[in-house]
C-alpha cells in the first residue's frame, strides 16, 4: 500500500458521475473492519462467558479480536510505516488460523465422538460461526495489497476483484450459517429460508460482478442486493429478538445463543455495508483529471 495510493480520490460505483468521498477505499475498509473486531470482541466474550471461559483457550478469540482492530487503526493511521504492515499481516493471518481452528474446536464439540451428525450441526456450539474470523483475516490480508487505478481486468483492479471475492464466500458461510439454525425449527416458517437464498443470490451477483465489466445494470442489480441484504439482516433480528423474548418481556442469555441468535442476523447488514465498500474503485489519475 503506498502513500501515492492513500491519497484522497473520487470513485466510480453506481452512478455514472464519480463519487467524491472524503477518504479512500482502503481507510474505509480499515475502519470499518476494526469496528467488526470489536463487535466480534463482544459477540464471542458473552457467548464463552456462558461456559465461564472452559476451556482455558475460549479466551484466544477475546483477547485476539481487540488486538485486530488495534492493528486495523494503526494501519489506517500510519500506512506508510512498514511496522504498521507487517503487524497488520500478521495479525489477520492469525485470525485465519483462530479461524479454522475454532471451526475445528465447535465442530468437535458438536460431534458425537468421531460421528458429525446433522442434529449436532443444528444444535449446541454454533459451528460455523468461526468463520467470522477467516473472513475478516481474508479480509484484512487483502487491505495491504496495492490498488492501481490504472492496471485492470474487467475496468475493475485486481485488488477489488479478491475483496468482491472474498465478500461472496462470507455471504455463502452466513446462508451455511443460517440453514443449519433454522433447520432446529424444521422451517416451519417459510420465511426462514430466505436468509439462505438471499445469501446464495448475493454470493452469485457478487462472484459476477469481480468477473464482469461493471456495467450500470449490473452495478445497480449488486446495489440492490446489498439493501435487500441489510432490509433482510433488520427483519431477522427483529423476529429473533420476538422468539427471545417470548412472552417473558426479558431477555436470557441463553436463549440469545441457542435458541434464536439475536446477533446472527445483522450479519447480513454487515455484509451488505462490505459489498457496498468492496465494490469501490478508485479513478485513474486521468479521470482524476477530467473531473
Amino acid at each position: 500500500m503506498k502513500p501515492s495510493t492513500m491519497r484522497r480520490c473520487s470513485y466510480r460505483w453506481i452512478t455514472q458521475q464519480p463519487v467524491h468521498l472524503p477518504l479512500d477505499k482502503t481507510r474505509l475498509i480499515l475502519f470499518y473492519l476494526g469496528i467488526n473486531y470489536l463487535i466480534i470482541f463482544v459477540d464471542v466474550f458473552i457467548a464463552h462467558a456462558l461456559n465461564r471461559f472452559i476451556p482455558i483457550y475460549e479466551w484466544i478469540p477475546i483477547v485476539f479480536s481487540p488486538i485486530a482492530a488495534l492493528a486495523a487503526i494503526l494501519l489506517l493511521i500510519k500506512p506508510e510505516l512498514s511496522l504498521t504492515k507487517f503487524f497488520n499481516i500478521l495479525t489477520n493471518f492469525s485470525g485465519v488460523v483462530i479461524g479454522i481452528l475454532g471451526f475445528g474446536f465447535h465442530l468437535q464439540g458438536s460431534s458425537a465422538g468421531n460421528v458429525v451428525s446433522f442434529s449436532g450441526l443444528t444444535s449446541g456450539n454454533p459451528v460455523f460461526a468461526p468463520l467470522a474470523f477467516i473472513a475478516l483475516g481474508s479480509i484484512g490480508l487483502l487491505t495491504t495489497l496495492d490498488d492501481h487505478p490504472n492496471s485492470r481486468k474487467y475496468n475493475i483492479t485486481q485488488k477489488t476483484r479478491w475483496l468482491l471475492i472474498s465478500t461472496a464466500l462470507w455471504f455463502l458461510a452466513t446462508a451455511l450459517v443460517a440453514y443449519f439454525d433454522h433447520a432446529q425449527t424444521g422451517f416451519t416458517n417459510l420465511y426462514t429460508w430466505i436468509p439462505l437464498y438471499m445469501g446464495i443470490f448475493a454470493a452469485m451477483i457478487l462472484l459476477f460482478q469481480a468477473y464482469s465489466y461493471p456495467e450500470r445494470g449490473l452495478s445497480l442489480l449488486l446495489g440492490t442486493t446489498m439493501f435487500l441484504s441489510f432490509v433482510v439482516g433488520l427483519l431477522g433480528f427483529a423476529f429473533h429478538l420476538s422468539a427471545d423474548l417470548a412472552g417473558r418481556g426479558n431477555i436470557l442469555l441463553s436463549r440469545v445463543f441457542y435458541q434464536a441468535p439475536g446477533l446472527a442476523p445483522l450479519l447480513f447488514c454487515d455484509l451488505g455495508i462490505w459489498g457496498v465498500l468492496v465494490f469501490l474503485e478508485p479513478l485513474t489519475i486521468k479521470e482524476e483529471e477530467s473531473t
